[in-house]
């Protein structure tokens, strides 16, 4: 008695776990082959077409691509449909003249670009070829001042040597006697003496 009831409680356990047990809010993607009972098919095709998101994925509509051939279904090539040609020639014209339109402008544009960049080009050469000559100019001056202040300052020496060389001499004038002695000896002009 005790293997039967062991053996009954072991075939409901079984019956039990094989009939499916609906949910709401739970969607069963794969419930395994039916052995139910027509009441639990009934129920199961109710909780179908009560769920709500298989409602909205049966209502999207299908896309089918523009050259079926791309895809494996259809091997016929009589069903095979085929772009009209007229509005794709008036496409490409279209998309033609409109680049050609734009490769005009773009051209005009680059030619004006060319033409200012000769103008600069030539316009820098002759502030260039300016300050080359005005270079070559103060460069000059600069050779002449140096000139100059060479001459200032051997004037200056020679200044020195001839104010050197009338003390000596008025120094000799003066060990004379006073009838032999000499007038003052002035290497500078009365106006330049006043001056100093």
């Amino acid at each position: 008695m005790g293997n039967e009831q062991s053996t009954g409680t072991s075939s409901n356990t079984s019956t039990t776990s094989k009939t499916p047990v609906y949910h709401p809010n739970i969607t069963v993607v794969n419930s395994g082959p039916t052995t139910a009972t027509g009441s639990n098919t009934t129920a199961s095709n109710s909780s179908v077409l009560d769920d709500s998101d298989l409602n909205k994925l049966v209502a999207i509509p299908k896309f089918l691509p523009i050259l079926r051939s791309s895809i494996n279904q259809q091997n016929d090539p009589t069903q095979i449909p085929h772009l009209e040609n007229g509005p794709l020639l008036q496409l490409s014209t279209r998309l033609q003249i409109h680049f050609r339109f734009c490769a005009e402008i773009v051209q005009n544009e680059q030619t004006q670009i060319i033409n200012r960049m000769k103008e600069v080009d030539t316009r820098s050469n002759a502030v260039q070829q300016r300050l080359i000559d005005k270079q070559k100019r103060f460069h000059g001056y600069c050779e002449q001042s140096k000139k100059l202040r060479d001459v200032a300052t051997s004037l200056k020496r020679l200044d020195q040597s001839l104010t050197e060389l009338a003390n000596r001499m008025r120094a000799i004038n003066l060990c004379l006697p006073p009838d032999d002695q000499l007038p003052t000896l002035s290497f500078r002009n009365k106006s330049t003496i006043s001056s100093c």
